[in-house]
């Protein structure tokens, strides 16, 4: 009894004390985290190697002898974008197939093996406006895991059978996306926003059932070749060695003339186009959205933090604080803003229910128009500081960094574009913020985008404008 008495006053003497100390120290250890302020973050990022090939391909190399482990990404000049509208979704299954159908030496199940036995990961994809392929492998192993590699990205099979059943899985994941109201509703943003731009051919199960392995080697043989491949390693190696090894794989691999067609970037939006998708659910997913400024545009940096304050800046955000926060009527809300070398994307969401739809969209349409007056400056410092200090995340690896100047390469930007970064974004202003929010933030000019059931909604859509239904286009 006299022990369990000693741990109570013990416990209230430690809690005594912590409270005065909190006191002296001005009430510290009980001010909310994001009133504390610290010095700035001073990180200085590592420059990989660049080695130019006599068949055009570009290599990036960075030692990092830390641990036993060769990292090695391919940045290759393809993408969806290239794609027949009536073949949708034959860049993602060119991608995929490469690395599961085989190569001129080896069957699928030999290479599946092959990098199980030695704990290697390859993977290959073509995503809407380029491919990349990787391989992950420890230093002894090398040599075999970047054999296999290489001749998938020079010599792939295609097997029949693994076509098929990566149809069959693709297929599988469309008919799903009917199920899923969110994934539905992004799915159709991106086409209302693109529209007869090839970004916005999206794949369905005809396009998917029309491919055949003709196909997937008539679009490898399209964009796979030396001088529009980027390679970058990372690891545990000798960069001399390393590009001995790599010019005796690729060097006979010959060039093309041919240049890549170009493909003109999407249209701003100048009007509102509302539009609704019927669906039975108890919940409504919207989206508002609209082009937005890209990578080289001067607004870039005020536009990413006119993102953070406004929904991409997680609970602090204004969509959050207000819409979820104060009024409880949405369960996810925020925004998102990607740039691109030639245009961007921004967007506003909120899942709610039935019957707070209209409100809802109301007050996203109000934050949004406000956005560009009232801001503050206690705002727009928390978001530089936010943004800045993530920024080192980026290179928390030599793959990281490796794969960072890769890509600053594949878009034609300034090599010290990234490095730049955070000063840029300390140079906004609170001006720079309002400007770029009055810009940009157009709700009754953008896509307005609404998932699910009319007839439980609080009002009709049509108090905001004309409203278009449209249907899934998954079939």
């Amino acid at each position: 009894m006299h022990k369990k008495l000693f741990y109570i006053l013990s416990g209230l003497f430690v809690a005594v004390l912590t409270y005065s100390c909190a006191l002296q120290s001005g009430q510290r250890l009980l001010r909310k985290p994001e009133t504390f302020t610290f010095k700035p973050v001073h990180y200085t990022v590592p420059s990989p190697t660049r080695v130019l090939l006599d068949n055009g391909m570009v290599l990036y190399l960075l030692e990092d002898h830390e641990l036993p482990l060769i990292e090695m990404s391919a940045l290759i000049r393809t993408g969806a974008i290239y794609e027949a509208q009536d073949y949708a979704g034959l860049a993602a299954l060119t991608g995929e197939v490469m690395r599961t159908g085989g190569t001129d030496t080896m069957s699928p199940e030999e290479i599946d093996e092959t990098l199980e036995y030695i704990d290697a990961r390859i993977a290959v994809s073509i995503e809407t406006e380029s491919g990349s392929a990787s391989l992950s492998v420890m230093k002894k192993d090398f040599d075999q895991g970047f054999e296999i590699f290489s001749r998938i990205i020079r010599s792939p099979r295609f097997a029949t059978e693994r076509l098929a059943i990566a149809k069959e899985q693709k297929i599988a994941a469309l008919r799903q996306t009917n199920d899923n109201p969110q994934t539905l509703a992004f799915r159709q943003f991106k086409k209302l926003l693109y529209r007869s731009n090839p970004r916005g051919n999206l794949p369905t199960i005809d396009t998917i059932k029309r491919i055949e392995p003709k196909d997937l080697h008539r679009f490898y043989r399209t964009f796979f070749h030396p001088n529009r491949i980027i390679l970058g390693v990372s690891g545990d190696f000798s960069s001399a060695e390393m590009i001995t090894k790599i010019k005796k794989s690729v060097g006979d691999w010959k060039a093309v003339d041919t240049a890549i067609p170009t493909v003109a970037p999407p249209q701003n939006i100048t009007e509102l186009s509302l539009c609704y998708l019927q669906k039975k659910v108890p919940q409504s997913t919207i989206i508002i959205g609209n082009l937005a400024p890209k990578k080289q545009n001067p607004d870039y940096y005020a536009f990413e933090l006119v993102n953070y304050i406004l929904g991409g800046g997680g609970f602090s955000s204004l969509l959050t604080s207000e819409i979820r926060s104060s009024r409880g009527l949405a369960y996810s809300v925020g925004s998102f803003y990607r740039a691109d070398v030639d245009y961007g994307v921004f967007g506003a969401y909120c899942m709610t229910k039935s019957s707070s739809t209209a409100q809802a969209l109301a007050l996203m349409f109000d934050i949004m128009k406000r956005m560009g007056e009232t801001a503050f400056a206690s705002q727009v410092k928390q978001a530089k500081e936010s943004l800045i200090n993530s920024f080192i995340f980026a290179y928390t690896s030599s793959a990281q960094m490796v794969a960072q100047t890769m890509s600053l390469e594949y878009d034609h930007l300034p090599s010290d574009f990234l490095k730049q970064y955070p000063a840029k974004i300390q140079e906004v202003t609170l001006d720079d913020v309002h400007r770029a929010a009055r810009n940009y933030l157009h709700p009754e000019q953008s896509i307005v985008l609404v998932v699910g059931n009319g007839e439980a909604f609080d009002k009709s859509l049509t108090r905001f404008g004309p409203v278009r239904e449209i249907y899934s286009d998954i079939q």
